[in-house]
């Protein structure tokens, strides 16, 4: 069976050859995949904002960092509320 997904990348790499539109095939994560990736985007997030050194950039830091939390803290809150053991870190 050929998902909606992979139909749509067949055909747009027919009408549009250089144009990647990244959409997702095959199944979602897991919760615990789902947790796994937010926890390092957080901490990739943390190690930005901590870096940067260009004050245009600061804000920007800010908001990847308080983005990457939010969606770690919602994702373990959902686990929690769902009975899914989440991984410890």
């Amino acid at each position: 069976m050929v998902s909606i997904g992979d139909l749509v990348n067949v055909i747009s790499s027919k009408l549009l050859p250089d144009v990647e539109f990244g959409l997702p095939t095959g199944r979602p994560p897991s919760p615990r995949e789902s947790i796994r990736r937010a926890h390092e985007e957080w901490l990739a997030a943390k190690n930005y904002f901590e870096t940067v050194s260009d004050p245009d950039l600061v804000d920007h830091a800010i908001y990847l960092l308080g983005a990457a939390e939010r969606k770690y803290m919602y994702l373990l809150k959902r686990a929690k509320t769902e009975g899914v053991d989440s991984p410890t870190f």
